[in-house]
């Protein structure tokens, strides 16, 4: 298995922080926030077979990750997709696409921005149990008035997913999709195909709708606290609860 942080985003709703700033690199209590995953990583290669991480950046910021990984002794590939504003993002779904090249191998994505509790130990098992169908990560928001906020799922019996929607006037559950997804090496030729059919490749959440009309996508709900990083209120709560 390999492993690849998403961190090519320009967080313009954190604007003018993350003018100069790239966001997985705000500080939260004095650690840039994608230390947190880098963690979870650690903790997992214990128990699990990582051969790569890779960390794919926009080209504005490469090198300040390139500062951060001898900074923190990280071992991680630092890839530069080439884009250098929110004009010329290549967006989630070819990032992934991006960091998928030439290989042959299962993938854990990560979104370099989420911050949460879980150790995701009991995520792979479940992942690895549904393979080679793609697993994703839920978080049980409790609330139909937030779930307006997220990309909302609707899971049957077997934790399949049978409905997906983003921002939902009506959410048809409180369980909401996190950048916390597993893909199998047979599942990688959909990803090819919606590229070449989909213009908007932007939010990875348009993705795994269509992936889940066309196959099986299975969903696991993930325990603790979890905080998407996506505006100042989201940023002072972050630093509240992951001291």
């Amino acid at each position: 298995m390999k492993v690849v942080v998403l961190a090519a985003g320009y967080g313009t709703r954190l604007y003018p922080l993350t003018r100069h700033l790239a966001k997985p690199l705000i500080p939260i209590n004095k650690k840039p926030m994608i230390n947190f995953l880098f963690e979870k990583i650690a903790a997992l290669e214990k128990e699990f077979t990582v051969d790569e991480i890779r960390v794919v950046v926009n080209k504005k910021f490469y090198k300040d990750f390139l500062n951060w990984k001898k900074r923190f002794k990280i071992k991680a590939k630092i890839l530069n997709d080439g884009s250098m504003s929110p004009d010329d993002r290549l967006g989630a779904i070819k990032d992934m696409k991006f960091a998928f090249r030439n290989t042959k191998t299962d993938w854990l994505v990560l979104g370099g921005d989420n911050l949460f509790d879980d150790n995701l130990f009991g995520f792979l098992k479940f992942a690895k149990k549904k393979s080679p169908d793609p697993s994703i990560g839920l978080y049980d928001i409790k609330s139909r008035l937030e779930a307006k906020r997220f990309g909302i799922v609707k899971l049957n019996q077997a934790r399949r997913i049978v409905d997906f929607e983003e921002k939902p006037k009506k959410p048809a559950s409180t369980l909401a999709a996190s950048c916390i997804y597993f893909f199998p090496r047979q599942s990688l030729r959909l990803l090819d195909q919606f590229v070449r059919q989909n213009q908007n490749v932007d939010a990875s959440g348009r993705y795994i709708a269509w992936l889940a009309k066309k196959a099986k996508v299975f969903g696991y709900i993930l325990k603790g606290r979890w905080v998407d990083i996506g505006h100042f209120n989201s940023l002072k709560l972050a630093e509240k609860i992951f001291k």
